[in-house]
């Protein structure tokens, strides 16, 4: 304060110098004085949207509501584009208990702010009770990254027919925006909407078959794998140090290729080497069906292939495969029968190993893997 004295009575005339005396006060708690020296500053350079907003925000702490929604105001009509002043205006007016003006300058800020638009959902989802009605005509958006926000909201928020409702709506999306909406709906275990928002990006790939009911995709492994797509369709392990995946032309069960795993060592025999989720309808019964064949598999934990229902609470399969074979052995058929439960929408298919009993559990050999489908009976 004693260096602030010092300038202002050198520079009276100097709007910074009232300014900084003002911020002074400010950091020693001495509103009054603040809002003097604000004011001060604000007569001496009256088109300066910024301190307008300073001074407002000060007489808002101070608890003059009216003086500080003047001086908002006056820093909105200074600087209308800017997202700042409209921010500001925004929430006070909110607090203030004017929500449709107050949203109406939140939706102008994020206009020019797009990153404020998640705060701006979010307070009209929580003021409205979880309305998507009143969020929509909150927001009213006019541009497919609005839209592309809206939807990512409502699939956090259990909302996945509105998400993939404003998915749609937004047109052309990137692989970024598309990967995003899909992990939050699958985080929400919303799998029928993720799966709409997968095929989006997957149409040249897949075949429908019932709009991907209880279709496995390429499980002849006929395709290309790629390690980076999410969702749907074959997902192989990222904790592979000690294990390869190939598709391989040589001697397949069915069409022309096959997938081979090459192990060799140390594997966790907890984490699923290849899964793949596929939409079913609850309460009715299926028989997955697949081939395998090894040559010189060794190992404390045969790899086995197991189904369960992603969305429950227990970890149990609803139904696995007997152990793949140990050592050498020719194609051989696998037949896996369960009934999906009252809530079941996706299962897992998981090639997956038994626990050696605890310690290391290394697996060396190889294991090819053909011809899945999957039927209901």
């Amino acid at each position: 304060m004693t260096a602030a004295d010092e300038a202002v009575l050198l520079a009276p005339s100097d709007p910074e110098a009232h300014f900084a005396r003002g911020l002074a006060a400010t950091n020693a708690g001495a509103l009054d004085e603040a809002i003097r020296e604000y004011e001060r500053a604000v007569a001496l350079r009256p088109r300066d949207y910024y301190l307008w907003l300073v001074l407002a925000d000060v007489r808002d702490q101070s608890g003059d509501q009216d003086g500080a929604l003047a001086a908002s105001r006056e820093a909105v009509r200074l600087a209308p584009f800017y997202a700042k002043p409209r921010w500001q205006l925004g929430n006070m007016l909110f607090r203030a208990g004017n929500p449709d003006e107050a949203f109406a300058e939140l939706r102008h800020a994020a206009n020019s702010d797009p990153t404020l638009l998640p705060a701006v959902i979010d307070l009209a989802w929580g003021s409205s009770h979880q309305d998507v009605q009143f969020v929509e005509a909150t927001i009213q958006p006019q541009t497919d990254a609005s839209r592309l926000a809206l939807a990512r909201f409502f699939a956090r928020h259990g909302k996945s027919a509105d998400a993939v409702r404003y998915f749609r709506a937004a047109g052309l999306v990137s692989d970024k925006e598309r990967v995003s909406l899909l992990n939050d709906l699958l985080a929400a275990r919303q799998y029928r909407d993720a799966y709409d928002v997968w095929l989006s990006g997957h149409q040249a790939r897949v075949e429908e078959n019932g709009k991907g009911m209880a279709s496995i995709i390429d499980g002849g492994f006929e395709k290309t794998l790629n390690l980076e797509d999410k969702g749907f369709g074959w997902q192989l392990s990222r904790e592979a140090s000690n294990l390869t995946f190939s598709i391989d032309a040589v001697e397949p069960r069915e069409g022309a290729r096959s997938l081979r795993l090459d192990w060799k060592g140390d594997y966790n025999p907890l984490a699923p080497v290849l899964t793949q989720l596929v939409l079913v309808e609850p309460k009715t019964h299926y028989r997955l069906r697949f081939a395998a064949r090894a040559q010189g598999i060794v190992t404390g934990g045969l790899p086995f292939v197991s189904v369960k229902d992603p969305a429950s609470k227990d970890d149990s399969p609803l139904a696995q495969s007997k152990a793949l074979p140990q050592g050498t052995s020719p194609w051989s058929d696998y037949t896996i029968e369960f009934t999906t439960g009252n809530d079941t929408s996706a299962i897992l298919i998981s090639l997956q190993r038994l626990n050696c009993g605890g310690g290391p559990c290394p697996i060396f050999g190889n294991l090819w893997l053909d011809d899945f489908s999957l039927q209901k009976n």
